[in-house]
């Protein structure tokens, strides 16, 4: 009985011990996106913007709201799951982003593949640099993307995101073609750089599905692939004044086969 209760008390310690490093890693993540969020909402360039061309791009803007309810930066919360590959379980996701309209964001997203082990992300893109940082408990490093390829992928997500983001779709930097009534082509430029994505719109003027051929999956190992990817937005809600996909579906496009990785719901909006 004595070395029992001396195993039970080691096991109550050990998770103790974890917790408390749960808790502090997290805390410490926390305190870092908090310094980074103030950084990014005090530096607001103001850039050339112009009616877009498209008409389905005007049509999602006159119904999105943006016009009535400006903004200079979007603090958007998602929840979700999040998986890496078909045969992964679907691990619990919490996102924070924070938008504005120009060639910039940042995410800070927890993943909880089970109650104990939770995994932390922080990326960023700016200035045609982009990066990601994975963190295990929010401080131990487990991986970091930072090239030139993922500073394209992630400009093409920028434009995608513009969805969440409607102000950016005005910016005179994007130029939209016109492919047939329900599509329109539109490529981002920010310096050297430039990324190109689809908007599909329903016949209602919903845009109902976004793809790319310029995003790049991360692989096992720590490289990157180039992979088409699409973005399906399966309701609309209003938030904040503004009305903004609310389920969206992400996945990458492999032979023809869409590979589900992320599903989410938008839980809030608010304007700053």
């Amino acid at each position: 009985m004595g070395i029992l209760k001396k195993l039970t008390a080691a096991i109550v310690l050990l998770l103790l011990l974890n917790i408390g490093f749960v808790w502090y890693g997290q805390a410490s993540f926390e305190a870092t996106v908090k310094t980074l969020a103030k950084s990014f909402t005090e530096v607001n360039a103001t850039l050339p913007y112009r009616t877009p061309s498209a008409e389905n791009i005007r049509r999602y803007l006159e119904k999105s709201g943006v016009e009535e309810h400006p903004y200079r930066t979007l603090a958007v919360q998602l929840e979700g799951e999040y998986r890496n590959k078909p045969s992964s379980k679907w691990a619990k996701m919490h996102a924070l982003a924070l938008l504005r309209p120009s060639a910039d964001m940042m995410w800070a997203i927890r993943l909880e593949s089970n109650p104990v082990v939770k995994f932390n992300a922080l990326e960023t893109y700016h200035g045609g640099h982009a990066s990601m940082q994975m963190l295990l408990f929010g401080i131990i490093p487990t991986g970091e993307i930072e090239n030139g390829l993922f500073a394209r992928s992630e400009l093409a997500r920028v434009l995608a995101y513009g969805l969440y983001n409607p102000a950016l779709l005005k910016l005179a930097s994007i130029e939209y073609k016109r492919v047939d009534e329900s599509r329109t082509e539109a490529t981002i430029h920010d310096g050297n750089l430039s990324a190109t994505v689809t908007f599909i719109s329903s016949p209602e003027g919903d845009i109902v599905e976004v793809f790319s051929g310029d995003r790049v999956r991360p692989l096992k190992g720590g490289g990157l692939q180039q992979a088409a990817w699409r973005m399906k937005i399966l309701s609309y809600g209003e938030f904040d004044g503004l009305r903004l996909p609310k389920d969206v579906v992400e996945s990458w496009v492999i032979d023809g086969n869409d590979l589900d990785y992320s599903k989410t719901v938008l839980d809030s909006a608010k304007r700053l």
